[in-house]
């Protein structure tokens, strides 16, 4: 099951940042948090905690976070320092990096898949390791 579905971040989880389903934005959003997005997104996410893409959102993207969920459709290249998950609505056209990689029936992934060491920070945020 995703881990999206029910409890979505976990009890230490901040979800600072959400795009809503009828918002779109162009442009660079960090948070030190989680961020989910349900609507238009193009530009670049670095978030130290999990990154959601709605089933209902679109984004042309570079992504970064511990965790990804892709239940809607991304254009671009992600990485994720913990999982990424395609969920059988997600699709993803471009490159990705993880630690783990978790992929549901009925998925669309086109592109490059490299796994990576877990736990790696995520560069660029303040006071974090580069």
């Amino acid at each position: 099951m995703a881990w999206g579905k029910k409890a979505s971040l976990s009890s230490d989880e901040r979800l600072d940042t959400v795009l809503g389903k009828e918002a779109g934005f162009e442009g660079t959003l960090e948070t030190a948090g989680g961020i989910r997005i349900d609507g238009q997104f193009k530009g670049t996410v670095r978030a130290s905690g999990d990154v959601i893409i709605g089933e209902n959102a679109r984004a042309v993207a570079k992504l970064s976070g511990r965790n990804v969920l892709i239940a809607g459709e991304v254009h671009g290249q992600v990485e994720a320092s913990g999982k990424l998950e395609l969920t059988m609505t997600g699709k993803l056209f471009g490159d990705l990096r993880a630690a783990k990689l978790y992929v549901e029936e009925g998925a669309v992934f086109h592109g490059e898949c490299k796994t990576i060491t877990e736990a790696a920070p995520v560069a660029g945020l303040t006071g974090e390791a580069e």
